[in-house]
């Protein structure tokens, strides 16, 4: 099929982009750095405090006549309270950090009904801590970060682009205890002119993840178990010792050895997942493909299904970050990304379009009960992704009369099961 979407020609423009960058403090300049995660942390719990006040003394008054506190007083409130506690503090952080705030509420008061929660406060004793940085002097070079005043040993492990511009950064601390700096850069990029009508579907599973081209090729590409050593007997006892310690309130110097290991586990499964899905999502995107099609996925909703094993299995596979990693490779090679509705596209036979979901034997086997075609249930799907305009008006169709079931009190999910209807 021929792809009709609007290509971008090779044309210079402005492209955000993460740098992520290992730095390794002295023990002065890590206290240093503490204190400032301390700093930001009290600032947040200050202004959200006061937040907080204000919200309970509002709610008596009639809505049109509420008045919140201004930016300037918020800050100037906060500061003071920071420096009758004699904490040193720098105030760009503070100002940042009270925008952080600001806009978190933001997003509560917007996004509240799909379940956002309310802001909450912040904990100094957690090992993972992070503060904003803007122009408080960084600079750099190939050995050094600079920043406060300090010049911080790092492991620059991949060239800056020269003409890059600093926007603004992050300083952090992992669960792991390491610290890193993550660069906001402006750069001018130059988007290759696409006009490959080469496409492709990908479906995500727990197991695998099937990709399908317009060639009529067919990948199954199996995902490794990231989390095995989160399950081993090692790491299980281990958190049945910090659970007993934290039941008791023991916070002692081997609990917090214990929870580092723990952290360390953690850390090491984050760091294979992402490892594993840049060199699959790089790999996709260089395929020169001129659009790619996923599914639309609620993961929020799937992991609230009634299987514990499935909604654990889900959370451990972390579908989103494969999903964004491709979203953001394939914008820097002028490559199309559509993501589609999911339901249907696992219980469509592929060769005669019959769908229901008897179709589905198993997780892993499909046969049509119409045509007797049977395939790897995940490989069917991708080519029903890929060629998803081709029985996209059905497919809505259904969805439709579902809705109309389901307000009719008929207690049944449009992504599990439907009525089996052939496409003509």
């Amino acid at each position: 099929m021929e792809n009709t979407d609007t290509i971008i020609d090779d044309i210079p423009l402005c492209l955000h982009r993460n740098y992520r960058f290992r730095l390794y403090p002295t023990k002065e300049q890590a206290t240093l750095l503490q204190s400032h995660f301390f700093a930001s942390n009290q600032a947040w719990n200050t202004a959200l405090g006061n937040k907080i006040e204000e919200l309970n003394t509002q709610s008596a008054v009639l809505k049109h006549e509420r008045k919140y506190s201004k930016f300037n007083d918020v800050y100037a409130t906060t500061v003071e309270a920071l420096k009758s506690r004699k904490l040193k503090f720098n105030s760009g952080v503070v100002q940042d950090e009270l925008r952080k705030l600001d806009a978190t509420f933001q997003r509560y008061y917007s996004r509240k009904s799909t379940g956002y929660g309310f802001p909450k406060f912040a904990k100094s004793s957690k090992t993972e801590q992070s503060f904003i940085i803007r122009n408080q002097s960084a600079s750099w070079d190939e050995s050094h970060f600079k920043v406060f005043r300090q010049e911080i040993k790092w492991r620059q492990h991949r060239a800056i682009p020269a003409g890059a511009k600093f926007t603004g950064g992050i300083i952090k601390r992992t669960s792991d205890g390491k610290y890193w700096v993550v660069l906001n850069l402006t750069l001018r990029h130059e988007f290759p002119a696409n006009s490959s009508t080469l496409e492709c579907g990908i479906d995500l599973n727990v197991e695998n993840v099937s990709i399908s081209d317009s060639l009529g090729n067919t990948d199954l590409i199996p995902l490794p178990n990231f989390s095995k050593s989160k399950y081993s007997k090692r790491y299980v006892r281990l958190q049945q010792q910090l659970s007993r310690r934290y039941k008791k309130k023991n916070f002692s110097k081997n609990t917090k050895r214990l929870q580092r290991q723990a952290n360390k586990v953690q850390r090491k499964i984050k760091n294979c997942k992402d490892d594993f899905f840049h060199k699959l999502s790089t790999e996709i995107v260089q395929h020169n493909y001129g659009r790619i099609t996923l599914e639309d996925l609620e993961i929020k909703r799937m992991k609230e299904s009634d299987s514990t094993r499935l909604n654990r299995l889900i959370s451990d596979v972390s579908w989103d970050s494969l999903i964004q990693k491709i979203k953001y490779k394939a914008a820097m090679q002028n490559v199309i990304v559509r993501e589609i509705h999911p339901a249907y596209t696992s219980q469509r036979c592929n060769p005669c379009g019959y769908i229901s979901d008897a179709n589905r034997k198993t997780q892993s086997v499909f046969h049509c009960v119409s045509c007797n075609h049977t395939a790897n249930a995940d490989c069917n799907a991708s080519l029903n992704i890929l060629e998803y305009d081709e029985w996209s008006l059905e497919q809505k169709a259904l969805i439709s009369s579902w809705k109309i079931s389901k307000s009719l009190s008929v207690s049944e999910d449009p992504s599990i099961g439907s009525p089996g209807i052939h496409a003509g």
